[in-house]
């Protein structure tokens, strides 16, 4: 049975080096053994904290293992370290209730468990007046969306912190790193999930006495800190100057374990690097590993190398990063330039699982500004791809549940979906490293640069509904309303929030958006400045 599948595989390749592959990918993968270590033994890695060192090196160990030349190369520090110990809030009256809460990085704990009365926020000079000899230890409920207008006062009469609401019951982490070791911030800032804090708020109005206690254990560390990103070369025979880029990035934020964003892409990086190891591939130009940090901060780590090694720009092949999730790898866009070539490299793709289809995307130039490190490499003119990720009927991902919150961790990710799209990553990479040239570049920015991406102006949950709508955006001027769910922009379906962020900025300037709204479908003209 061995043998016949091996002759099947080679009937339907014809070359040696990608049938190891794949059978090596269907019969013994690692990559969520990968996913195990990354996200489960080393936890989240925050740029600045001591797991993302601890990643990058263990990263780079990996890839040594097999053969590969292996290293991390710095390409910056941070002012201040951000290291994000245990949490947890709880309720003791007027009933018991476990809270779920969460802070953003760079932000203080609490220095231990701290128990207080929760107050309501004032609304006015006269409530502030009335709250003050209560305000001290105490932890102030907001139900403001911007900035709350008594923080100085907080502040003065020593408040135990604040505690805002979330949208609905994700929690978001974000974070600002340019902080100063010399001016670090102090006042406490909780973010709860909204069933909770309204649960608390209506206690709080009917007079009730609500008492709290939350333990956020988060440490500043001096800095400078320095940043790596983790590079690993498999060595071309031909043209070894010539690369090809296959990567992610290994920086997460801290609010879960980062499996969605982006441990998932980490993982099949390092399996396509171990698959073509131990096929004992041997391509014409080199294929190198990238697992770049700082991306969540703004691609800092990949702009950061690009700008240390301008040299290289003009023999960088194709620059790919898994960065959407668990879906699986289901295509990539192509310029009419590259549409042939690609049609003949992923014909082995298109025939790995007739469940989980493999198809090119003609597209009029590679789309930019949809926020990860392909961007870096675009806006210097180098091919630069995000895969195309879809879902199955019957499994799947809603990207914006677990994007960035507290639902990113390892149950999250899909076993079936990362080892069929570590083979189809790895049929990429050996098929444009053993091209006659480089990828054609012609026709390849015909879209937006980064600096100035598209925006639609919706923040959305994990269902596609609109949370809220920024005033004067393109969403706002076609009346785009809370509580809409987006069905399609252009024609085109939104399963989730990534395929609203690709197709945004692949939208013609005029285009339609279809929703929901009330239980009836609508169709409204969207009109992009760009």
């Amino acid at each position: 049975m061995i043998l016949l599948r091996a002759l099947i595989l080679f009937l339907l390749v014809g070359d040696p080096t990608l049938e190891r592959v794949l059978r090596e990918g269907r019969e013994n993968s690692q990559v969520m053994a990968h996913l195990d270590h990354l996200t489960n033994t080393i936890g989240p890695r925050l740029t600045s904290s001591e797991r993302l060192t601890k990643a990058c090196e263990w990263a780079r160990e990996q890839f040594a293992s097999w053969g590969l030349d292996a290293r991390l190369e710095e390409w910056g520090t941070f002012p201040v370290g951000f290291e994000r110990g245990p949490w947890s809030a709880r309720m003791t009256s007027p009933e018991a209730l476990p809270l779920t809460i969460g802070t953003d990085a760079w932000m203080p704990g609490t220095n231990g468990p701290v128990s207080g009365k929760a107050v309501l926020a004032p609304t006015s000079d006269e409530e502030l007046v009335a709250l003050k000899p209560k305000l001290k230890g105490a932890w102030v409920m907001s139900t403001a969306r911007g900035p709350e207008k008594y923080q100085v006062a907080y502040d003065e009469a020593g408040i135990a912190g604040m505690i805002r609401s979330a949208p609905k019951e994700l929690i978001v982490t974000g974070g600002r790193y340019s902080i100063s070791a010399d001016d670090l911030p102090k006042r406490v800032r909780v973010t709860m999930v909204a069933s909770q804090h309204q649960k608390i708020v209506g206690l709080l109005k009917d007079g009730k006495d609500v008492d709290l206690t939350i333990d956020i254990q988060n440490r500043f560390v001096p800095g400078p800190i320095k940043l790596y990103n983790v590079i690993a070369d498999l060595k071309g025979v031909e043209k070894p100057d010539e690369k090809v880029i296959i990567g992610g990035h290994i920086d997460s934020w801290d609010g879960a374990t980062g499996t969605t964003d982006n441990g998932t892409g980490v993982s099949t990086t390092l399996e396509v690097a171990r698959l073509l190891a131990k096929a004992g591939a041997k391509p014409k130009r080199t294929i190198r590993f990238m697992l770049w940090s700082g991306e969540e901060q703004g691609l800092l780590g990949s702009r950061a190398w690009i700008k240390k090694h301008p040299e290289e720009m003009k023999l960088i092949s194709a620059a790919i990063v898994h960065d959407g999730g668990t879906n699986f790898v289901s295509g990539i866009n192509a310029t009419e330039a590259m549409l042939p070539l690609f049609e003949k490299i992923f014909e082995p793709a298109k025939t790995l699982d007739p469940k989980l289809p493999f198809a090119i995307r003609k597209v009029s130039g590679l789309p930019r500004g949809i926020g990860s490190d392909h961007d870096a490499f675009l806006a210097q003119g180098v091919p630069g791809f995000f895969w195309n990720q879809s879902r199955t009927s019957e499994k799947g991902q809603t990207y914006t549940r677990e994007h960035h919150t507290q639902h990113d961790v390892f149950s999250a990710a899909i076993p079936e979906f990362q080892r069929h799209s570590a083979l189809v990553i790895a049929i990429g990479a050996w098929g444009i490293a053993n091209l006659d040239g480089l990828l054609p570049r012609d026709g390849l920015t015909a879209a937006a640069p980064p600096e100035s991406r598209r925006q639609l102006g919706v923040q959305m949950d994990d269902e596609m509904i609109v949370l809220s709508v920024v005033a004067e955006s393109p969403a706002a001027k076609a009346g785009v309303k809370e509580g809409d769910k987006l069905l399609k922009l252009g024609g085109k379906a939104l399963a989730d929030v990534i395929e609203l962020r690709k197709e945004i900025q692949l939208a013609p300037l005029q285009t339609t958006l279809a929703l929901r709204r009330d239980g009836k479908d609508l169709e409204l003209p969207i009109t992009f400045s760009k």
